[in-house]
């Protein structure tokens, strides 16, 4: 029998908890050992204020903008809890970051209007269609608590009206003190070969409960840094956001997917093992 790409890797998968597991299946079809422990939680937001007016005039709106699987989700069901459909959403334009977004759109019946080729911020603004003249185009954009701004800046820099509205919270795991010890010990013990990243907010997340993991088990002969912490582990990241993260608060990013999908991320570390760079 041929032995698989990832045999006998210890992968840290720290997505949240009700998506981790689509990076964990792939994984492991690849024959790596997938061990989970999500560094990102998604809940409601402080208030659905916001949402629910942008959702009561919903057709004064060109276009809804949606960056992320979650947004999609949290928008569409708070739609839905009113006994309102989707069909409301037929006359508008629906945009999405990368196909992931667009696939999560298509499963709730709606096809995305534009996908930039290149599933960044910096791509969704400069290909979007009409840029930069985006007079009298009104926006809705559903997003989370934090992030960057330079999609609304760009298109508002070009004409647009755009409503930005929390749908959803991104934030550090309920149980963070205890995460933050695991994922240190793991480290400590060297039980970790890769760890992967799915967006720039985990990145910052999971330095920040490394930071913690460290104060909370201070030991002589332990490391005292990130970066002996992370000492011959790979990061792996799902794009070159992400990366920049990585590197601006881990300290690295050694593998980066050429395609900003989960898929893409399994993709890259794949051919990273098979290159016996591992």
């Amino acid at each position: 029998m041929n032995k698989l790409p990832l045999s006998g890797l210890r992968i840290l998968v720290t997505r949240s908890r009700h998506q981790a597991g689509q990076l964990s299946n792939k994984l492991a079809e690849f024959g790596a050992e997938p061990i989970v422990i999500p560094v990102i939680e998604i809940g409601p937001p402080d208030s659905w204020e916001q949402l629910d007016t942008a959702l009561d005039s919903i057709a004064d709106y060109d276009w809804v903008l949606f960056a992320s699987v979650n947004a999609v989700d949290a928008f569409l069901d708070r739609l839905e809890s009113f006994g309102r459909s989707t069909d409301e959403l037929a006359r508008l334009k629906l945009a999405a970051i990368g196909p992931s977004t667009s696939d999560a759109l298509a499963k709730r019946g709606l096809k995305a209007a534009f996908q930039p080729k290149q599933f960044i911020a910096e791509a969704m603004v400069a290909q979007f269609p009409g840029y930069p003249n985006l007079q009298e185009k009104r926006f809705l954009w559903p997003r989370t608590n934090i992030g960057r701004g330079y999609i609304i800046d760009k298109l508002s820099e070009a004409g647009a009206q755009i409503d930005s509205v929390p749908a959803y919270t991104t934030s550090e795991p309920e149980d963070a003190e205890w995460t933050a010890k695991r994922l240190v010990n793991l480290l400590v013990e060297k039980k970790v070969e890769i760890v992967t990243l799915a967006s720039a907010q985990s990145a910052t997340n999971l330095a920040k409960l490394l930071h913690k993991g460290l104060e909370l088990t201070k030991s002589s002969g332990q490391p005292s840094s990130l970066s002996q912490l992370l000492s011959g582990v790979k990061v792996a990241t799902i794009g070159p956001e992400t990366s920049k993260a990585a590197v601006k608060v881990l300290g690295k990013s050694s593998i980066e997917a050429a395609q900003s999908t989960i898929s893409g991320l399994v993709d890259a570390i794949v051919k990273h093992a098979q290159e016996g760079k591992h």
